[in-house]
């Protein structure tokens, strides 16, 4: 297979690096998407990597003279011809007219472009060639090479010149995506916020499910910020987890759908038609069989054809997603470390929130409430998260039906915040309807009494039911 052929020449190639190095400051927004595996040639490669290496050491661009004695005494030991082949090269790049320095940096962005999705294209193929499907994420490598320089128009803001509009963004109620629940958007007066990664998390059978598809719902029904959400079932199947969408709709349990389906379908039809503003967009996939990279590339596809408007997407739930870096000799705890940075960086890119569930660690389970170190298989899973709410119960609330909401991380404002609701698990529902007092010194006693054996359980436990076992949240 041929690679070799592409739009921009070798000549245009070497006008590139001959502008980088005469007029950095033309490409201070370009500099770090020209690579060495974007060039063709030995000598070109060659010396973009002697480039770098002196940019990172020296902390500026050489000028052509230094350029070459760098080049020059880093190779002329090992190999006398070779350096002198580099030392020409960097001669020849010398001579290059750089009069067109200004249309020369704007084309280097869709230089840089091709040649990223051929070498994207070289590295797919030599992993199959190679039988190391397993080492490379195609859709992950094409999605990087797509992505190069998407954000470069974007050069920030200045606060004297911006103050206003910086103002304005952060105080705009329409700015994220609000939850539909008081509690919460009194905490969040501005919603989940684009680029933001919202962790619920819980043990297992914990109402992961429940709550995030009641979230997605109020968001949907939102007439205010008249929202599209995505949501991938990663653990059930995408018509379960609509299926619960529309019994908490329509307020019917399965019991009804099984006295009459036609019945029950006219009633999920009204429910819809009267409730729904966005569009609630479900997407399957089987547990551990696609990464975080995949979900994106079906998200943007799916944008793309029905002309959706997400602003939160939801995925159900991390433990399910397969990391991208697997094959790699990369630890299990910094691949599911990875699965939330992708995730957060797919906001960003996708212009939305991200709200994931997640387990917590069998540390957890036996206390009223998780922490930073709760996150199940890595505590770095921490530093990644925007906001993190634990689902909580202990034995004696799960029994009523009771569930407490722990907000344990919050970069945007208060956490250690409380609440606590009801839950209605025929019909999918939840609520959130009171802040409850939350004291750290107490929810510690009350840990270590669970870890007693039950000789002295919580205040709640013992108000709630006098058969109350060890606490479980």
């Amino acid at each position: 297979m041929t690679w070799e052929t592409y739009n921009f020449s070798d000549d245009f190639q070497n006008a590139i690096l001959a502008c980088l190095i005469k007029h950095p400051e033309r490409f201070w927004r370009f500099g770090e998407i020209i690579k060495p595996e974007y060039f063709n040639g030995s000598s070109a490669v060659e010396v973009v990597y002697r480039l770098k290496d002196y940019i990172n050491k020296y902390g500026k661009y050489p000028n052509f003279s230094t350029l070459g004695n760098y080049v020059f005494t880093r190779t002329e030991r090992k190999n006398p011809d070779r350096a002198k082949e580099l030392i020409d090269y960097v001669i020849k790049l010398s001579s290059v007219d750089c009069g067109d320095v200004e249309a020369i940096a704007d084309l280097s962005l869709k230089f840089a472009k091709e040649r990223a999705i051929f070498d994207a294209l070289r590295k797919i193929h030599l992993a199959q060639q190679e039988g190391k499907e397993t080492d490379v994420d195609p859709v992950r490598v094409m999605e990087e090479a797509m992505n190069i320089g998407f954000d470069m128009e974007d050069l920030g803001v200045e606060i004297r010149r911006d103050v206003e509009k910086i103002v304005d963004k952060m105080s705009n109620v329409h700015h994220g995506i609000r939850t539909g629940y008081t509690e919460l958007d009194k905490l969040w007066k501005t919603g989940w916020a684009p680029g933001w990664l919202i962790v619920l998390l819980a043990p297992p059978k914990g109402y992961k499910t429940t709550v995030a598809i009641n979230l997605a719902l109020n968001m949907a029904m939102s007439q205010a910020d008249d929202a599209d959400v995505m949501y991938y079932a990663c653990e059930i199947k995408q018509e379960e987890a609509a299926m619960r969408a529309i019994y908490n709709l329509t307020g019917h349990t399965e019991s009804v759908l099984w006295e009459g389906v036609e019945k029950f379908k006219m009633d999920a039809r009204r429910a819809v038609d009267e409730k729904m503003v966005g569009n609630f967009w479900f997407k399957g996939f089987p547990a551990k069989t696609t990464t975080i990279a995949q979900i994106k590339a079906h998200a943007k596809m799916t944008i793309r054809k029905f002309g959706l408007k997400p602003k939160a997407i939801f995925i159900d739930y991390a433990d399910t997603v397969k990391p991208s870096n697997v094959g790699k000799n990369v630890p299990d705890h910094r691949q599911q470390a990875d699965i939330y940075t992708e995730a957060r960086a797919m906001g960003d890119d996708l212009g939305c929130c991200v709200v994931m569930p997640d387990r917590c660690n069998k540390e957890t389970v036996g206390k009223r409430v998780p922490s930073i170190a709760s996150f199940q298989g890595a505590f770095e899973k921490g530093g990644v998260v925007d906001a993190a709410i634990g689902l909580c119960a202990t034995d004696a609330e799960y029994k009523m039906n009771v569930m407490r909401y722990f907000v344990f991380l919050n970069r945007h404002g208060p956490q250690n915040m409380h609440y606590t609701g009801k839950v209605d698990r025929e019909r999918y529902r939840i609520t959130i309807d009171s802040e409850i007092p939350f004291n750290p010194d107490e929810e510690e006693e009350q840990t270590q009494f669970t870890r007693g054996r039950g000789k002295n359980r919580s205040k709640i436990d013992k108000e709630l039911t006098p058969h109350a076992a060890d606490t479980q949240w």
